[in-house]
């Protein structure tokens, strides 16, 4: 088993589980926390209902086990505009390790928790987590440091998606319900601006705009999850 650090995307872990950080509020608008509101929307669901009946508290896990891989949610902050406190993660820490053996987690991905939007310096965050994890038995361990130029599944399949010969711009508009001028944007971006991930593709701006606004992202990411399940299904219907 082994702890390994890295520089790239989580989403391309090939772990059983993966580490989300999150508030006690209900809110998940920034940083990876919103990346796992747009990729797992059922969770984002779940973790709602849970903070409206305020039963999530800082320094508490709340475990996701509906789709593979499983989801852990890492509560180590309290309201979202507030920073994390290293006792938060500290307690995180201590209640994983503690209980992953008895969760059947042999392999699971973290990024560092708390030293972006959590506002702690990533030096201190290094420290404790390597503290905790880095000695844990039976388990693979990869914490991530977030590449923005990296690639993940769902980018892969919108390039899969512009590159189809057989491509109708007009179908893909309709089935994603994204309007014609935002596809255009995208395709002409795509092709133009060797654009290396779906980060910075939806954080580039055309005249001081972004390309896609909020609604469009989350349809976009809809499209592109549906789109890796039609896959997967196509996959197994063959024999």
């Amino acid at each position: 088993m082994a702890y390994k650090e890295l520089n790239g995307n989580i989403f391309n872990t090939k772990a059983m589980a993966i580490v989300n950080t999150v508030n006690c509020i209900g809110a998940m608008g920034k940083g990876i926390a919103l990346e796992y509101k747009l990729r797992y929307p059922e969770m984002f669901e779940e973790y709602q209902k849970i903070c409206e009946k305020h039963l999530l508290k800082p320094g508490q896990i709340l475990p996701y086990r509906k789709n593979k891989p499983y989801i852990l949610n890492f509560a180590i902050k309290d309201d979202w505009h507030q920073p994390s406190k290293v006792e938060w993660i500290t307690s995180t820490l201590i209640k994983f390790s503690n209980s992953y053996e008895n969760m059947g987690i042999t392999s699971i991905a973290f990024p560092w928790m708390g030293a972006m939007n959590g506002g702690i310096p990533l030096e201190i965050i290094k420290k404790l987590m390597r503290k905790y994890l880095q000695n844990l038995d039976n388990i693979d361990i990869e914490v991530y440091e977030f590449d923005v130029n990296e690639t993940d599944p769902l980018f892969e399949n919108l390039k899969l998606i512009i590159n189809n010969p057989y491509m109708d711009i007009n179908e893909i508009s309709s089935n994603s319900n994204i309007q014609l001028r935002y596809w255009k944007n995208i395709i002409k971006l795509m092709n133009e601006k060797n654009i290396p991930s779906l980060y910075i593709l939806i954080n580039t701006e055309i005249d001081g705009k972004k390309i896609i606004g909020k609604t469009n992202i989350e349809k976009l990411y809809i499209y592109l999850i549906s789109y890796s399940v039609e896959k997967q299904s196509q996959t197994l219907s063959l024999f």
